[in-house]
């Protein structure tokens, strides 16, 4: 029988009071304070820790969202926690490393020792004060591009300049955004790559503004009166380059998956995202994307498949070989060709399944 133990703090050892609807959190998980200065936070599932992490780091900066994401781990905060809680119980179960049928995890966030006692405003001081000051290179001059300029270096590829001048004057980052409304097709798509570059380039010096940027991408495609299109698109771009920063964001994207007219927008940006880091969508919940090997709509199959080729998803296998007399054909877009290519379900599956067979 598991021993039932008391929950202390990871950080100064004293037991903590069972966490609770504090009336002024920012999402319905519970949470509390302890006497030291951590804040915890509750997901009784274990399954939305992104999400729980998130909640207490927005309680430890006074609900300050672009203060949250300027943080730096290990530097500003420290994060532990404490597996197999049971709420009900206010108890944890077993050791972290026992099997045990107790999912819920206690996350446990301490600021430094500098930021802990000040207000959220002083830290934002401290946080600016710390940003990286970055000039633009000899002969170059950063203006506010208006939406044609940046069509025309989009048309002649000129998409290096277009995230100079994003980088040096972030203001451009919105005027970007607007190209993604072009009835030119191939201009929308390589606006959505070029905004995953202008996007990391400014998170270099204003990571608030790259968070914010995420943020209302994600709201405007949630939002049925908000036009939306390349937001979530736009979204993966960003997680692929900066995985570290931005993978808790997966879980929203494979949300979008259970609504058809945000499918294809969602697997393609969780395709790009397993180019680069698989591992974000082999750690999630990723079984719906398997269900969609089987969607009417041949660019859902296509996107699909692709999603489990690059994420190794094994146990893909036996859908894609269901695919491979698939003559539907779809146009993707190729970002590193920055076209358009014509391609059948199953020359997809093909591949996917000799990627699959060599994993």
């Amino acid at each position: 029988m598991l021993k039932a133990k008391p929950v202390l703090c990871p950080f100064c050892g004293h037991p903590v009071a069972p966490p609770q609807n504090l009336g002024f959190q920012f999402s319905d998980f519970d949470a509390g304070f302890c006497d030291c200065g951590a804040v915890y936070v509750s997901d009784v599932t274990g399954h939305n820790r992104g999400a729980a992490f998130v909640e207490a780091l927005l309680l430890a900066c006074g609900g300050n969202w672009d203060l949250a994401w300027e943080l730096e781990p290990e530097a500003d905060y420290q994060e532990q926690v404490v597996e197999h809680y049971d709420q009900k119980s206010h108890q944890v179960f077993g050791d972290p490393s026992d099997r045990v049928n107790v999912k819920g995890v206690l996350i446990f966030l301490r600021l430094s020792d500098e930021l802990r006692d000040l207000s959220a405003e002083k830290i934002a001081e401290i946080k600016a004060s710390r940003r990286t000051k970055e000039s633009p290179p000899p002969g170059f001059k950063p203006k506010r591009l208006r939406r044609q300029e940046i069509e025309k270096l989009l048309h002649e590829n000129r998409e290096k300049e277009i995230v100079y001048h994003c980088r040096f004057l972030p203001v451009n980052l919105s005027t970007l955004r607007k190209v993604l409304y072009s009835a030119d097709p191939l201009l929308r798509w390589r606006a959505v790559v070029t905004m995953g570059e202008a996007a990391q380039a400014v998170l270099k010096t204003r990571p608030d503004i790259t968070a914010d940027l995420i943020k209302r991408l994600i709201y405007s495609s949630a939002d049925s009166a908000a036009s939306a299109w390349g937001a979530l698109e736009t979204v993966g771009e960003i997680i692929r380059r900066e995985p570290g920063r931005f993978s808790l964001f997966v879980k929203n994207l494979l949300a979008f998956l259970k609504y058809p007219e945000f499918r294809s927008g969602a697997l393609w940006a969780l395709y790009r995202i397993a180019q680069g880091k698989p591992s974000l969508i082999k750690n999630e919940r990723y079984w719906i994307i398997l269900d969609l090997l089987k969607d009417q709509e041949p660019i859902v199959r296509a996107l699909a498949t692709m999603v489990c080729q690059y994420a190794r998803i094994i146990e893909a296998l036996p859908a894609l070989k269901n695919l491979l007399e698939d003559q539907d054909i779809v146009e993707i877009f190729n970002p590193e060709e920055k076209n358009f290519k014509k391609v059948t379900v199953g020359a997809l599956a093909k591949e996917a399944i000799k990627t699959l067979e060599r994993t």
